[in-house]
């Protein structure tokens, strides 16, 4: 198994969280703390790197699911980045592809797009993202 890195770096009214690892039943308390805990920090938008998931499965995507949630109910803006294929298939089997907004890895590590911009993207499409 490998282990759930996470790390966040702070600029310019938005924070990148960088996650490495496999994402699933394991290291989804690890995520949702996390992010969290950025979240109440209220550091304008957060940017989540996905580019270092190496697996990621249903409570991996749950996790995401409820990390979306709760910037939501912070009115945080949240952004996924540097998704690889595993991630990005899994999204649009589930037909949560629409639920996120999904930026290269080259934007998130420059200034944040115009989250109003990127609002309705934000906001939950399906039901499943409104549990």
């Amino acid at each position: 198994m490998n282990a759930l890195q996470l790390t966040s770096e702070h600029a310019n009214g938005f924070v990148v969280i960088t996650v490495a690892g496999e994402l699933d039943l394991a290291t989804r308390p690890d995520l949702s703390a996390f992010t969290q805990d950025v979240i109440d920090a209220r550091p304008g938008t957060v940017i989540i790197d996905l580019a270092g998931v190496t697996f990621i499965d249903a409570c991996g995507l749950s996790a995401l699911i409820a990390v979306k949630r709760y910037a939501r109910e912070h009115d945080t803006p949240l952004l996924l980045a540097g998704a690889p294929p595993v991630v990005l298939k899994l999204l649009k089997l589930t037909n949560l592809d629409a639920s996120f907004t999904v930026i290269s890895r080259t934007a998130a590590m420059g200034p944040p797009p115009d989250c109003s911009e990127v609002a309705p993207h934000v906001q939950a499409t399906s039901p499943l993202a409104e549990r």
